[in-house]
């Protein structure tokens, strides 16, 4: 990667990124309201790092491919879509894909990865098809993509915490860097993906139900 992809890459990790993350705390709040221990939230991390957050990574990666061949986007969304059971957690991230769309077209208006996002069968992506369409254009590899959309979902939950659950920061930097430890192994294996078919199918039941009860609660701070 050039040094302009890498500046993106470290962009796109900043939580200051005008897309909607803020108001993600990637499944923590559903989990503490169903019912989840201050003590678990590390093993949750953990675990939500290697079931919904590598979906989603793997999704960005077969979209960044995808984007770098001209191939459609549809058949990506829709693979990500069936391993994604929840409504609630499908709707969260089109609702942040928008987000991050609407950012990419004022930053790269002319590119043609970010202007296929809007055209065919995926008029409001979900997040990872457009994170894997910055990718392609900005010039980010497979490898840093996964890193990036790994730590993006376990720092959005470390901050969220600090809401739900005040304590010291310094205890989620420690939160972060374990579960984005814990999914290293597999990024060289998830980075190599090409097809939709390809993308894991890694499930995570009881969040899955904790996020949808959460959708119908109006006592909440964050979309999921």
């Amino acid at each position: 990667m050039d040094s302009a992809a890498h500046t993106v890459a470290l962009l796109l990790g900043d939580a200051r990124l005008p897309s909607g993350g803020h108001a993600f705390s990637a499944g923590l709040e559903p989990a503490i309201q169903g019912g989840l221990a201050r003590r678990d939230v590390a093993a949750f991390l953990r675990a939500r790092a290697r079931t919904t957050t590598l979906v989603d990574a793997a999704t960005a990666v077969v979209a960044r491919r995808a984007a770098l061949t001209g191939a459609p986007y549809a058949p990506v969304e829709r693979a990500w879509a069936a391993r994604t059971p929840s409504r609630a957690a499908r709707t969260a991230s089109t609702d942040l894909g928008r987000g991050l769309l609407r950012l990419a077209q004022r930053l790269w208006p002319q590119a043609p990865e970010i202007a296929a996002l809007t055209t065919g069968d995926t008029p409001s992506p979900a997040r990872p098809i457009v994170l894997g369409a910055i990718a392609a254009h900005a010039g980010l590899d497979a490898e840093t993509l996964v890193r990036v959309a790994v730590y993006d979902d376990m720092a959005g939950g470390a901050a969220a915490l600090l809401k739900l659950e005040p304590g010291d920061p310094v205890d989620g930097v420690r939160l972060v860097l374990d579960a984005c430890a814990s999914v290293d192994p597999l990024i060289p294996q998830l980075a190599a993906l090409a097809s939709p078919e390809a993308i894991p199918a890694a499930s995570a039941p009881q969040a899955e139900v904790w996020t949808e009860a959460h959708a119908r609660t109006n006592r909440r701070l964050f979309r999921a």
